[in-house]
C-alpha cells in the first residue's frame, strides 16, 4: 500500500479517538501520517455586535480571534505529534485555512492518500465541541480513498 494517512483534527474527543486509529494505521502499514487542522475561512465573515463600532476595533478583535484560533490549532497538533512520536511514529503537522471540504479534497490529491481519517461530523457534545463541519456524503464523492470516521461520542 502506498500513500499517506491523512488525519484531519479539530481537537474534539471524536478527533482524538480517530487520531489514535490514524496512528495505529500509520505504524502498522508503515505509511507516513499527516495531521492537519483546518481553520474554516467562514469565521472571517463573522460580524460583530454593535460594540465593534469602528473599523480599528473590529480589526483588533479579528486579529485577537485569529491569534486564538492559531494558538489552539498549534496546541492540538503538538499534542497529536507528541502521541505519535511516543509510539515511535513520524508525523507531519500543518494548519490550513479554507473551506473545509475543499481543503480536505485538495490534501488527498496533493499527496497520494491511502486513508482519510476524520472526526465524526455527527458527534454530539462534548465530542463536537471543536466544530469541524463537513458533509460526509458530499466529501465521499470528492475523494478517491477510503474514509475512516471517529466515534460519535
Amino acid at each position: 500500500m502506498n500513500g499517506q494517512i491523512l488525519f484531519i483534527t479539530d481537537g474534539s474527543p471524536s478527533a482524538d479517538a480517530a487520531g489514535q486509529m490514524a496512528t495505529e494505521m500509520s505504524l502498522a502499514l508503515k505509511l507516513p501520517l499527516r495531521a492537519v487542522f483546518i481553520l474554516d475561512e467562514g469565521w472571517k465573515n463573522l460580524l460583530g455586535d454593535e460594540w465593534i463600532n469602528t473599523s480599528s476595533t473590529r480589526m483588533r478583535f479579528f486579529h485577537w480571534f485569529e491569534d486564538g484560533l492559531h494558538k489552539h490549532s498549534n496546541e492540538v497538533l503538538a499534542e497529536v505529534a507528541e502521541k505519535v512520536k511516543e509510539k515511535g511514529g513520524q508525523v507531519e503537522t500543518e494548519i490550513k485555512i479554507g473551506k473545509t471540504e475543499k481543503v480536505i479534497t485538495e490534501l488527498t490529491v496533493e499527496k497520494e492518500t491511502a486513508f482519510l481519517v476524520l472526526p465524526n461530523p455527527h458527534a454530539t457534545a462534548p465530542a463536537a465541541a471543536a466544530g469541524l463541519r463537513f458533509n460526509l456524503n458530499s466529501l465521499a464523492k470528492k475523494v478517491n480513498c477510503p474514509i475512516y470516521i471517529g466515534p460519535r461520542s
